[in-house]
C-alpha cells in the first residue's frame, strides 16, 4: 500500500501537468461528448429552436465564467452574435440577450485555479468545427451565420490551446501547484456539465 502511495505521488510530481489534467478530467469529458445538445448537433437531428436553446444555455455560462476567469471574451461576443442572427426581429444589434445566467461557477481565486480553468475551455473548443459541420442541416453549408462561437470565429482556435499548454508545461513540479491546477479544471467541468444537464428546461428568449 505505501509502494502504492508513492507511485501515485511520484506520478503527480514527474508526469507533464497536461497527462495529469486529462486523465483527472476524462470521465466528465466523455461525459459530456454523449450530451444530448451538442450530440443532435453532430447527428443533424437538432431543429432550430432547440439549437437556440443550446446556445443560450452556452451564453449563459461562458458570460458570468468569463468574469471570474479573465479568459474567453470572444466566445460571450460570437454566442451574442449567433444568437441575434437566429433572432433578427426580435435582437437587432446592441440589445440585450434575456438568458439565464449561471450562478454556481468554480472559484478561480488563483492564477493556477484560473489556469486549470482556461485548460477545460480552450480544449473543449477544438471539437467545434466538427459541431459546426453538423449545422449544415440548418444554416447552410458555407458561411459562419448561427455558428461562431463552434467555428471559433473563423480564427486559429489551435492559438489559444497551444497557449496554455505552454503554460502548463511552465508551471513548475510543485505538487500543491498542479494539484491545484487539476483541481480547477475538475472543478470547472464540473459546473459547465451541472449547468448543460438542465439546458432543455431554459426559456428560449
Amino acid at each position: 500500500m505505501v509502494d502504492a502511495v508513492m507511485s501515485g505521488s511520484e506520478h503527480a510530481n514527474t508526469a507533464p501537468l497536461r497527462v495529469l489534467l486529462r486523465d483527472a478530467t476524462r470521465p466528465a469529458h466523455e461525459r459530456l461528448h454523449t450530451h444530448d445538445g451538442f450530440a443532435a448537433v453532430k447527428t443533424m437531428t437538432i431543429d432550430l429552436a432547440a439549437y437556440r436553446t443550446l446556445l443560450g444555455r452556452l451564453y449563459g455560462f461562458h458570460v458570468p465564467f468569463h468574469t471570474i476567469a479573465g479568459c474567453g471574451p470572444e466566445r460571450c461576443q460570437w454566442l451574442a452574435e449567433d444568437l441575434r442572427a437566429l433572432r433578427p426581429d426580435r435582437l437587432p444589434d446592441g440589445a440585450g440577450l434575456e438568458v439565464a445566467m449561471c450562478q454556481r461557477l468554480p472559484v478561480l481565486d488563483s492564477p493556477a485555479r484560473r489556469l486549470g480553468a482556461a485548460y477545460v475551455i480552450e480544449g473543449s473548443a477544438l471539437g467545434g468545427r466538427e459541431l459546426a459541420r453538423g449545422l449544415d442541416h440548418l444554416l447552410g453549408a458555407d458561411g459562419v451565420r448561427g455558428r461562431l462561437f463552434f467555428l471559433g470565429g473563423g480564427a486559429d482556435k489551435g492559438a489559444g490551446w497551444r497557449d496554455t499548454l505552454a503554460q502548463l508545461a511552465a508551471v513548475p513540479p510543485d505538487q500543491a501547484l498542479r494539484a491545484e491546477v487539476v483541481s480547477a479544471a475538475a472543478d470547472t467541468f464540473a459546473a459547465f456539465e451541472a449547468w448543460m444537464t438542465g439546458w432543455r428546461g431554459t426559456t428560449d428568449a
